[in-house]
């Protein structure tokens, strides 16, 4: 099976929304059609054409005959509000601690002259900025791959916790605390998993469904009875990596994201 890639900024993967499953993958193919596209590192235009087979392939609809309805939804929640944590906005030239924009502005399905459906799409200027790829080098941003991977997770949060993990891909583990981990899936007091014992069965469960179906086989949730008395979920990723959550870029980014809630 062809393997296809997109690169998104981890302020994006790292920041929190309420998108639900089937808008992740939207929002991962609009990715994939800007990225193959762009020039230099740079994307031309703001509104893309998508046919409506690779919107329905990219999106794994292709056995749903409500595609266009699911898609529609789809589309549509991407125009409710992204937050992104520690921003620096390039026109303000601010850095926020937290920022909230739209993913897309508009969308709309409409039929060519020879019959073709497409759907026409418009990424909101900031988030276009957002999808660049530094100087074509990547830098910041991580790389994911929706087929054959991120298109096999049967939830949100499964995804969510995917991306996430990739963007700390090449650490051991991760320390990341009940309220961070609640923000992360965007899980508030009043949900069902609010307290440690319910969330650290939803953890586990798409931990490992992450580790079944994806190129992270080793994540797994390490226990101990500290861990659990200081509400601290602590991820393995990489156990042959030396690097450590606890000791440079990644416990600093869990720590300023857990401030700002």
């Amino acid at each position: 099976m062809k393997k296809i890639k997109v690169h998104k900024r981890n302020e994006v993967i790292r920041g929190s929304d309420d998108y639900s499953l089937n808008a992740k993958k939207a929002m991962n193919a609009i990715y994939y059609g800007m990225q193959k596209h762009r020039e230099l590192g740079t994307f031309k235009h703001d509104q893309i054409t998508i046919q409506f087979t690779t919107l329905r392939k990219l999106m794994n609809l292709e056995k749903d005959g409500a595609y266009v309805e699911v898609m529609k939804e789809a589309l549509t929640e991407l125009m409710q509000p992204i937050h992104l944590h520690n921003y620096y906005h390039p026109i303000d030239e601010i850095e926020y601690s937290w920022y909230a924009t739209t993913f897309l502005t508009d969308a709309g399905f409409h039929k060519r002259d020879n019959g073709e459906w497409v759907t026409q799409i418009r990424v909101s200027p900031l988030m276009k900025h957002v999808m660049q790829l530094a100087n074509n080098q990547g830098q910041g941003f991580t790389e994911l791959e929706l087929i054959p991977y991120l298109n096999k997770f049967r939830t949100k949060y499964a995804m969510k916790l995917y991306e996430y993990l990739k963007s700390f891909g090449a650490y051991s583990y991760l320390n990341i605390t009940q309220k961070h981990m609640m923000s992360l899936l965007k899980l508030d007091d009043k949900s069902k998993y609010r307290y440690m014992s319910d969330l650290t069965v939803l953890v586990e469960r798409q931990l490992k469904e992450i580790a079944k179906k994806s190129d992270l086989p080793d994540v797994k949730l390490l226990k101990s009875k500290a861990l659990s008395k200081d509400k601290i979920f602590r991820v393995q990723i990489n156990p042959k990596s030396k690097k450590q959550a606890d000791k440079t870029e990644a416990k600093t980014a869990l720590e300023n994201l857990v401030k700002r809630f």
